[in-house]
């Protein structure tokens, strides 16, 4: 019965490749434990941040298909090395991420690259095993990473006109500018980018 389902075709692509599928499933299943584990027993449990927990699953379960779904270019380590030279390039705009939590995002997306591209030479056991490694070396140097508490803050992003003039004024002053600006108190504020041909620059504030 089986034989006959992976016979099927469809525009000359096989219906179910039954071998192919389950090694799918069993990898999915041993990826997502173990990002889950890292991110919710983990990081969640010694940092109290919800910020970056949606990030770090569906990115390790994002990257996890694309490279397990594309293994068979054979590409291997070039893939996984261009997989991550892409996350250098692309650049999260709501704010610069503390290097703890990109520290965390390196590893979910090391454990997916691990997942996927461990080729036929590699037994369950070995995966295993290196799966239980990134979990315990992460577990044990975030026990020894002191307890910071996350500093709850909002940010609101404006670009500023006549950035000249702002920038002669005084740290009180400009602190009271841009607390009229938006109407309400700031606790301190960061330059992102500065345009000179238009004397405009853009903002990050703090409240």
């Amino acid at each position: 019965m089986i034989e006959s389902i992976e016979e099927l075709k469809f525009f000359s692509i096989k219906l179910i490749n039954s071998g192919d599928f389950f090694e799918l499933l069993l990898r999915l299943l041993l990826n997502t434990l173990v990002v889950y584990w890292i991110s919710n027993r983990v990081y969640l449990k010694n940092n109290q941040n919800f910020q970056f927990y949606f990030g770090y699953n569906t990115i390790a379960i994002v990257t996890f298909l694309m490279c397990f779904l594309l293994s068979s270019v054979k590409l291997e380590l070039g893939f996984a090395l261009g997989l991550f030279a892409l996350f250098t390039i692309i650049r999260f705009r709501t704010g610069t991420i503390p290097i703890k939590e990109m520290t965390y995002l390196f590893v979910v997306i090391g454990v997916a690259v691990i997942n996927a591209l461990a080729n036929k030479k590699v037994s369950y056991i070995e995966l295993l095993f290196a799966n239980s490694a990134i979990v315990f070396a992460v577990n044990y140097f975030e026990k020894l990473s002191p307890r910071v508490k996350p500093e709850k803050k909002e940010t609101v992003s404006v670009t500023l006109q006549k950035f000249d003039q702002f920038s002669d004024l005084p740290l009180a002053e400009k602190t009271a500018h841009l607390e009229q600006l938006i109407s309400m108190p700031i606790t301190h504020f960061k330059i992102k980018k500065i345009n000179q041909p238009e004397n405009t620059a853009d903002l990050t504030i703090f409240v």
